[in-house]
């Protein structure tokens, strides 16, 4: 909220996400209506003892997860994003990724990490378009920062 209460809201129109499978190029994901974000939840695990301080219960924090997540995409049989996202699922392999927010300032927020491809559903309506959902598990760690642009990718040739 800005000094006088106004809302500082912004769409996430612009937003891009990009993949990248082992030592294969990267590619952006085309046609995206929604991308998933990191939980970043923690375990916890209990330590209370018979001393407890006024016989409450005691707890740690553990291992951190990021969770799943799920990627939502305009569906084009046989495109560029199609069949790498259907390599991607079919190895099983932790993909790197990139995504970027819109960001006050005219920047972008880089939010990097590694995921895995778990599934893709695919919806063919009679009237209306064809969507994909991509089920995502975030592993390892990941990274924010402002960025003064997305990444810029070649042309790719016809």
């Amino acid at each position: 909220m800005d000094a006088n209460g106004n809302s500082e809201a912004q769409s996430g129109y612009g937003t891009g996400f990009f993949l990248k499978r082992g030592n294969a190029a990267w590619f952006e994901i085309d046609e995206v209506t929604s991308v998933p974000m990191a939980e970043q939840s923690a375990d916890e695990y209990e330590v209370t003892h018979f001393k407890s301080p006024k016989k409450k219960k005691e707890w740690r924090t553990g291992l951190t997860d990021d969770g799943e997540g799920t990627l939502e995409i305009n569906y084009i049989p046989g495109s560029k994003t199609d069949t790498e996202l259907r390599a991607a699922r079919a190895s099983g392999e932790v993909c790197e990724y990139e995504t970027y927010l819109p960001a006050p300032g005219g920047k972008w927020l880089k939010i990097s990490g590694f995921l895995i491809v778990k599934s893709r559903g695919r919806a063919v309506p009679i009237n209306d378009r064809m969507t994909q959902s991509v089920t995502v598990r975030f592993t390892g760690d990941d990274a924010e920062v402002v960025a003064a642009s997305q990444r810029v990718l070649a042309p790719v040739a016809p």
